[in-house]
């Protein structure tokens, strides 16, 4: 009875630190601090806090299922607190659920770049490949200064093309 009390114990027990240690993907990347700096939307808010908004608002449209959306959800904070001031960043909540035709949504993630309301560009999905994803920080944030903050000097400029595994082809070219 003992050995069978003593059991159960290490089992809670292991239980109890993998679910604090774990993250929400396999890179260990698990929901944020409560502190992100992407702005929540909805459907409700949608249209007052991104297509009433003058300037750059990029907004994630991520699903916390997938490790996918964690990691350009993670890429996005990184960028946001980078550049505070210079755009709104946002992040949506998308239910699998939802009717996508409203923004013409093919996978998740997506970001969507606006400016003043309009759609200017957008990346559907992240690179499959980890060695690829490696290098994708810098590669974001050139897509970010050269579209949102309409960069033209040299220094910025950049042309990159990634393939998807579902056919997709990226191409970011921005001189």
């Amino acid at each position: 009875m003992v050995k069978i009390i003593k059991s159960a114990l290490m089992i809670v027990i292991s239980a109890v630190l993998l679910s604090a240690c774990a993250g929400g993907g396999p890179f260990g990347f698990g929901s944020s601090s409560p502190e992100s700096p992407l702005l929540p939307v909805n459907h409700q808010t949608f249209a007052d806090e991104i297509t009433s908004y003058e300037g750059a608002a990029i907004v994630l449209f991520y699903n916390t299922q997938y490790w996918q959306s964690l990691d350009m959800k993670r890429r996005l904070e990184w960028l946001a607190d980078k550049y505070p001031e210079k755009a709104k960043f946002a992040m949506f909540h998308w239910q699998v659920t939802d009717d996508t035709s409203r923004f013409n949504l093919e996978m998740l993630p997506t970001v969507i770049l606006y400016r003043n309301g309009a759609e200017v560009d957008r990346i559907k999905g992240i690179p499959p490949s980890e060695n690829e994803r490696a290098k994708w920080n810098d590669d974001l944030e050139l897509w970010f200064l050269k579209n949102a903050m309409d960069l033209e000097k040299s220094e910025y400029s950049g042309d990159y093309t990634y393939f998807f595994r579902n056919g997709y082809k990226l191409n970011v070219g921005n001189y």
